[in-house]
């Protein structure tokens, strides 16, 4: 007893021991990593890093995005660590006093901010750390923007009481301080989320817990390594050409900034969300590098922020869904290999025959079935090796499956040793491409169960339905795949709708009406843009509260007759069941999908009803959600192109819109013998405005003239600016006469406006306009712009602030 004691003493105090040890260790890997974070912390701090122009005037702050992540990963105990190298960094490196707003509240309420952020993320939201799900990249970015906009917002304020900044300068470097903590969120957090802090929590938290694997890896060892090594330096390649356009001395100039966006998408398509956040660090720090290999003025510095930011958000949102479809692949992959084992591996005897009869193939369970081997029974009628004991209920059966049709049978055969089975077979066509290629045949033996054959038929019937709802989900899966294409074609919003009808009439064949709803630009309401079926019961335009799938953000039956609450969109509707379907795509809902389906007396509460409900419902979500992205898509087309066609500074159409509506006006004008006007109007001594107030000063002097022509001239008429300082206006059926007194009143109303700018009134803006007039001064668009710029140059050099009616004689001077 005595030694038995002394061992568990003994042991008890080994274990004590042990665990004071490791909790030891702990502590002090913590320290340590803290003492690192600080220290990686303080270098990205650095002025050369962040590209610090003035005190809270930064491209971005990538120390952001490492506390965030390593707060996110390892937890917001971590706040201290932040606060303490935050005010280390302002005082060490931008030398505030300790005692300072920016040092104390400052440093706290940033700290607390990320901190906060990092519970919501890891606690009530429990976002994915690596960022794989679409759902958990767009919470992290929302959570992320509200953390960076309360820190931004205490940290500027404590930067104005610190008298470290002026107060007029609260808003531009709120601005740019919010932009640069985005960056970092957006471009350095999930890069060490995903690559970093895993690696780092198992060194210095739990070294036992050492499972990490990066899955990229693991998929790029069963790849071709010299493909995979290619693409890889095409990528860096791709980013590095990009930073050189963008930045270099060639093109530079031309602000070619869009094209950053090519190489990142092609990543994120290609590998998803773990190699684009590796791209997404790259080309931050490129672009601190490249600037300063080729500097920039400083007004430019906040496009470049932005342009890092929406590339950030973009690269982020794209790699995530890719790694999403990504991994649904997989899935679908492993299910379908599931069910090729599911059958291989299935008790029940299994063949596959041909439109004549002959087995072509069989499972393992089929040769024990019948006790013959694959060799013996391939390539020929069943009924040779094995025959049936009633010719009768065969012939019966094979007349069924030349009709095309599931067939369920009782048969009895004799196997290769002799003795007769009772059989249950089930007979599915194959059809492909519109024609019956074979038969799937299920053979089961229930020769000991034939007394039981009301438990056999509720099988029977049971498999039938498997069987049944497999095809019709073959059958959905196709048709909403070819409804993808289609739309994946169409151009434009009413050629889609044209696409979409018949398509939506094959895949819901079980209802009797429906309709497709698309919200007005406005919003206002919801107007009817494809229809199919029946006359519907639904009203043809409708305001979102009017439906509660809208209103519930999901889908919703109404029911009559029922208990269920009935979208008011239904007038005098007709016993049946409707089914409403929001369609969302990319966060924003684009309209209701509304579909009708007629329910009997005798139907009504039946199994078979609901079953018809989840799948319809199940259908009638993945079209909406497939027509919603198209549609999308279409928009952003169609947004796109108008785009292309106006001026971004001033609204305006621009110069390629110029020409296109001049040429067709002019032929409308020689086809109704009516004259056409056109104006030049350049603003008289622009450049002063630059010189004196700077750039900002003359855009807000574009816009300005900009909105006073729009609000001046007739609706008719097309106001375009022609580049620079310069517009144009097309007056459509005006007189020379009548345009040069339009053009004196808009001349003589130009010079009482007054152009506020930084809290004070800008110079008097004057203009010099020329005119030329069709067919007296030109016959086409050549001769007329000729013909108004000549008298538009004769203004100028009379002293400007003048309008100037061309001449017939009149020749193109060169300015």
């Amino acid at each position: 007893m005595n030694k038995s004691s002394d061992k568990e003493e003994t042991h008890t105090g080994q274990g004590w021991s042990a665990i004071a040890k490791a909790s030891k260790q702990s502590l002090f890997r913590r320290g340590l990593f803290s003492v690192y974070l600080v220290v990686f912390y303080l270098l990205l701090n650095d002025p050369h890093i962040i590209l610090v122009s003035d005190l809270g005037f930064t491209l971005w702050f990538p120390a952001t995005g490492l506390i965030f992540a390593a707060m996110l990963c390892l937890g917001p105990r971590y706040f201290p660590v932040a606060v303490l190298a935050d005010a280390l960094g302002g005082a060490l490196i931008y030398h505030q006093p300790f005692l300072s707003w920016g040092e104390t509240l400052g440093s706290l309420t940033a700290g607390m901010s990320y901190a906060a952020g990092a519970y919501l993320l890891r606690g009530p939201l429990r976002i994915d750390a690596k960022l794989s799900r679409r759902y958990d990249v767009v919470r992290y970015l929302l959570v992320a923007m509200g953390a960076a906009l309360l820190s931004t917002l205490v940290g500027v304020t404590c930067l104005v009481k610190d008298h470290s900044i002026s107060p007029n300068q609260f808003w531009d470097s709120l601005f740019g301080w919010y932009i640069g903590d985005l960056i970092a969120l957006l471009g350095v957090s999930p890069f060490l989320l995903i690559h970093f802090f895993p690696r780092m929590q198992q060194l210095f938290m739990d070294p036992s817990a050492r499972q990490w694997e990066s899955s990229e890896l693991v998929r790029r060892s069963e790849e071709n390594q010299w493909g995979f090594i290619f693409e890889l330096a095409g990528q860096l390649g791709a980013l590095l050409m990009v930073l050189w356009i963008m930045f270099g001395g060639t093109f530079g100039p031309k602000a070619l900034y869009y094209l950053s966006f090519l190489p990142v998408i092609w990543i994120a398509m290609r590998q998803g969300i773990q190699r684009v956040v590796s791209a997404l660090l790259i080309f931050d720090f490129g672009v601190v590098v490249a600037l300063y290999l080729f500097p920039i003025s400083l007004d430019v510095r906040p496009k470049v922020s932005l342009l890092m930011l929406a590339l950030s958000a973009t690269g982020l949102l794209v790699g995530s869904e890719v790694t999403e479809r990504h991994r649904i692949a997989q899935q679908l992959k492993a299910r379908t290999d599931f069910l090729n084992s599911l059958i291989e591996h299935n008790p029940l005897a299994m063949s596959i025959e041909d439109t004549f009869g002959r087995v072509q193939s069989c499972n393992d369970a089929f040769t024990k079935l019948f006790q013959y081997s694959r060799e013996e029974i391939a390539g020929q009628p069943l009924e040779a090796p094995i025959p049936t004991m009633e010719n009768s209920r065969k012939a019966e059966s094979s007349k069924s499956e030349e009709a095309g049709q599931f067939v369920r049978s009782m048969v009895r055969r004799k196997r290769k040793d002799g003795e007769i089975l009772d059989l249950e077979v089930h007979t599915t066509p194959i059809d492909l491409e519109g024609g019956l290629s074979g038969t799937y045949v299920i053979h089961s033996n229930v020769s000991e169960q034939v007394k039981a054959a009301e438990g056999a038929r509720q099988h029977a019937e049971s498999l039938n339905r498997l069987v049944t709802e497999l095809q019709l989900r073959t059958t959905q899966m196709t048709l909403l795949n070819e409804l993808s294409g289609l739309l994946q074609c169409c151009g434009a919003m009413q050629e889609a709708f044209g696409t979409v009808t018949p398509s939506l009439r094959k895949l819901f064949s079980a209802s009797t009406s429906g309709l497709l709803f698309i919200f007005r630009p406005t919003r206002d309401a919801a107007d009817a843009k494809v229809t199919w079926g029946q006359k519907p019961v639904s009203e043809g335009t409708f305001a979102p509260a009017e439906c509660w799938s809208l209103r519930r953000g999901q889908p919703h039956w109404s029911e009559i007759p029922g208990e269920t609450i009935i979208c008011q969109h239904l007038k005098n509707p007709v016993p049946a069941s409707y089914l409403c379907v929001p369609m969302v795509a990319q966060g924003e809902t684009l309209g209701v999908l509304h579909v009708q389906y007629d329910r009997s007396e005798s139907a009504k509460g039946t199994d078979a009803f609901e079953t018809l409900q989840e799948s319809q419902q199940r259908l009638a979500i993945a079209v909406a959600g497939q027509i919603a992205l198209s549609l999308a898509s279409l928009q952003l087309r169609e947004s796109l192109r108008d785009q292309s066609l106006r001026d971004p500074l001033t609204g305006l159409f621009n110069r390629r819109f110029l020409q296109e509506s001049l040429d067709r006006e002019l032929r409308r004008a020689r086809r109704k013998r009516h004259e056409l006007s056109l104006a030049l109007l350049d603003i008289d001594h622009f450049k002063r405005f630059n010189d004196l107030f700077g750039h900002e000063a003359g855009d807000m002097v574009l816009r300005t003239l900009a909105q006073f022509l729009l609000s001046h001239f007739r609706g008719d008429d097309m106001v375009c600016r022609h580049g620079g300082e310069e517009f144009a206006l097309i007056l459509p059926e005006s007189t020379a006469t009548q345009a040069l007194k339009r053009a004196e009143q808009f001349r003589t109303a130009i010079k009482h406006l007054r152009v506020p700018f930084q809290g004070k009134v800008l110079d008097e803006i004057s203009v010099s306009i020329g005119i030329a007039s069709f067919p007296l001064h030109g016959t086409n668009a050549e001769e007329l712009l000729r013909a108004a710029d000549s008298s538009l140059y004769r203004s100028k050099s009379n002293g400007r602030d003048r309008v100037t009616v061309a001449q017939q004689s009149d020749d193109h001077p060169s300015r």
